[in-house]
C-alpha cells in the first residue's frame, strides 16, 4: 500500500509541473475543444380542436455540439440536432403509420470561422443565414418562449455558405455580416426551402464539389442566396438591426409567378434591471410571395425577470413573459385575406441564476385569433403558428 500512495506521489510531482507549464505556455494554440449541449423535454395539450384531445410528451429539441478555438484567430463550431424525437421513423414503418411525427435529426452547425482581423472576419460552412433578429441573437435553450415567434418561416435557417462580418466594428457598436450561400435550405421551416426556390444542383462531374446528391451531380447553378445584415448595439438598453435576403424562386407550382423570393426583417430589443423587450416585422416582397401568398409578421415581447429586480430571492427565480404577435397572408390569385393572431402567456423558472440556461422550466399558454380559413387552408398556417388554445410545459437541461 505505502509503495501504491509512494507512486502516485512520484507521478504527481512529475505531471502537475508539466501541465501547469503547458497552460501557462503562451506557444501552445489550442484553447478547446468544448463540450456543449442541451435537451428540452415538452408536454402540451390543446383545447376546442373539436376533436380528441389529450396530453401529449416528445423531446422537442435535443442538441450536442463542440467548438473551440484551433489557433488564434481560427474558431470552430459544430453541432447535431435531434429535434422533434418523438419515435424512430423505422417504428413508424413497423406500424404502418405515416402520418405520426418522428424524429429529426442532421448536422445542425458546421462552421470555421477566421477572425484575424476583427472587423473584416471570414465565417465558412453550414451557419445560421443572416436573417432575424430572434432567429440569429437566441439559442434554441436561451429563447423567452418555447417557441420561436412565427416569422421564422418568413426568413432564413442553417445554410451552406460563406459570409463576412464583424460583431463590433472598431468599438462603436456597430455590426454587420453579409453572405452568399447555396440557392436554398435543405432545411426546411423557411421562405428559402426546397419547395419553394430554385435547386442548387446543376449538371457536372460526380466526385467533385459536394458529389452527387439524390442522383443529380452537383458542382451549382449559377444561382445563389445573398442576405446581410447590420444593426448597432448600446449594451443593454437598445439593439436595432435590420436585414434581409434573395434568392431565385422555383419556376414551377404555385410560384410560377415569381422570379424570386424576398424576404427583410427589422428588429429592435433591449432592457435594464431585469426588464426585457423585444419587437420585430418581417415581410416578403416577393411578387406572389413565399408558398404563393404574400406575407408579413409582426410581434411585441415584455419579459420581467424578478430576481434581477430583487423581488425575490436566488431559490425562486421567476420570469413572468408576455408576447403578442399577428401575421398576414394574401393570396389575391384565390382570393384570400386572413390574419392570425397569438397571444402567449409565459412564466419561466430558472433553478440557478448564475447560470440560469443549465437548468429550467417554461411554461407557455397560447391564445390564438382567427379567421375560419385557418382550419380549413393548413398549409398556409406558419411554422410555430397556434389555431387553437394550447398549454405547454418544457423541461430543459443543458450543459
Amino acid at each position: 500500500m505505502k509503495k501504491n500512495f509512494l507512486t502516485i506521489a512520484i507521478a504527481a510531482a512529475l505531471l502537475v509541473p508539466g501541465i501547469a507549464s503547458a497552460t501557462e505556455n503562451s506557444s501552445v494554440d489550442d484553447t478547446g475543444p468544448v463540450l456543449y449541449g442541451y435537451a428540452q423535454i415538452t408536454g402540451s395539450n390543446q383545447f376546442g380542436t373539436h376533436g380528441p384531445e389529450g396530453l401529449i410528451f416528445g423531446a422537442h429539441r435535443i442538441r450536442l455540439g463542440v467548438k473551440g478555438e484551433a489557433v488564434p484567430g481560427v474558431t470552430y463550431n459544430f453541432q447535431y440536432e435531434w429535434d422533434g424525437a418523438y419515435q424512430t421513423g423505422l417504428l413508424n414503418k413497423t406500424l404502418g403509420v405515416t402520418n405520426v411525427p418522428g424524429s429529426s435529426s442532421g448536422v445542425q452547425e458546421a462552421e470555421i470561422n477566421f477572425g484575424f482581423i476583427p472587423a473584416l472576419q471570414l465565417e465558412v460552412g453550414k451557419f445560421l443565414v443572416p436573417v432575424g433578429m430572434e432567429r440569429t441573437q437566441f439559442s434554441g435553450n436561451d429563447l423567452w418562449f418555447i417557441q420561436r415567434s412565427m416569422n421564422q418561416s418568413l426568413g432564413a435557417n442553417y445554410n451552406f455558405g460563406m459570409a463576412i462580418h464583424s460583431p463590433d466594428v472598431m468599438g462603436t457598436g456597430l455590426y454587420y455580416k453579409l453572405g452568399i450561400f447555396n440557392n436554398y435550405s435543405l432545411d426546411d421551416h423557411d421562405a428559402f426551402s426546397s419547395e419553394n426556390v430554385a435547386h442548387t444542383f446543376g449538371a457536372g462531374q460526380s466526385g467533385l464539389g459536394m458529389g452527387p446528391v439524390g442522383g443529380v451531380k452537383s458542382n451549382g447553378n449559377g444561382r445563389y442566396l445573398f442576405a446581410g445584415m447590420v444593426g448597432y448595439k448600446l449594451s443593454p438598453l437598445l439593439n436595432v438591426e435590420i436585414s434581409g435576403a434573395r434568392a431565385d424562386a422555383k419556376q414551377l407550382g404555385r410560384l410560377a409567378a415569381s422570379k424570386s423570393i424576398t424576404a427583410w426583417n427589422v428588429g429592435a430589443r433591449g432592457g435594464l434591471m431585469g426588464l426585457k423587450y423585444m419587437a420585430e416585422y418581417s415581410a416578403d416582397v416577393s411578387p406572389r410571395g413565399v408558398e404563393g401568398a404574400r406575407k408579413q409578421d409582426w410581434y411585441v415581447a415584455l419579459a420581467a425577470n424578478l430576481h434581477q429586480m430583487t423581488l425575490t430571492p436566488d431559490w425562486l427565480d421567476l420570469e413572468p413573459a408576455v408576447r403578442f404577435e399577428k401575421i398576414r397572408i394574401v393570396d389575391n390569385q384565390n382570393g384570400i385575406d386572413a390574419t392570425l393572431a397569438n397571444t402567449t402567456i409565459g412564466l419561466n423558472y430558472y433553478v440557478n441564476p448564475n447560470n440560469p440556461h443549465a437548468a429550467e422550466v417554461q411554461l407557455n399558454y397560447i391564445v390564438p385569433t382567427q379567421t375560419a380559413y385557418w382550419r380549413n387552408k393548413s398549409r398556409f398556417v406558419p411554422e410555430n403558428g397556434y389555431i387553437y388554445n394550447t398549454l405547454a410545459l418544457q423541461f430543459q437541461a443543458g450543459f
